[in-house]
């Protein structure tokens, strides 16, 4: 198959500037929320056998991030975005519910909606490009496994 490189259009680029900014300003949000206070009343608690390192929650969020860019990019144009602003802004929510205000169970089930979020966002992006909706499995099995993090803290402290 001969394929021949096109550059991207100038409007292409902002797009993924766009993108870029929306993700990764909504994680910046929700690392506001994670200060030296917070993250000591975090290891107070009794956290799940499965917890990772403090290290791996932001690596991991850095690739989920730039998976989201480039899935949503994919399919910008012909795909319907709520569900896309739905997630991030539960993403939002559930930090400052679990980091600020403490609030497990409402933290808990803030992720059951993003997961739910999640899920409706890929089926929609599925309808244009598959690699678009298999972008966002890691993101998808994450929120589950941040799910049962957040559900071992509620129900253990």
């Amino acid at each position: 198959m001969n394929m021949i490189y096109q550059p991207m259009s100038y409007k292409s680029w902002l797009r993924v500037l766009f993108l870029i900014v929306l993700c990764y300003g909504s994680g910046l949000i929700v690392a506001s929320f994670n200060t030296p206070a917070t993250l000591t009343w975090y290891h107070s608690l009794y956290l799940a056998p499965l917890t990772p390192p403090d290290w791996l929650f932001g690596l991991a969020w850095f690739v989920l991030y730039g998976l989201m860019v480039w899935s949503a990019f994919l399919v910008w144009t012909v795909a319907s975005h709520r569900y896309f602003y739905f997630q991030l802004i539960a993403m939002v929510l559930w930090g400052y519910t679990f980091w600020q205000a403490h609030m497990t169970f409402w933290s808990f089930c803030i992720l059951v909606a993003l997961t739910l979020f999640i899920s409706e966002m890929m089926k929609e992006f599925h309808r244009y490009s598959k690699l678009s909706a298999r972008l966002l499995v890691p993101y998808l099995l994450w929120v589950v496994f941040a799910s049962y993090l957040n559900a071992y803290v509620f129900m253990y402290n």
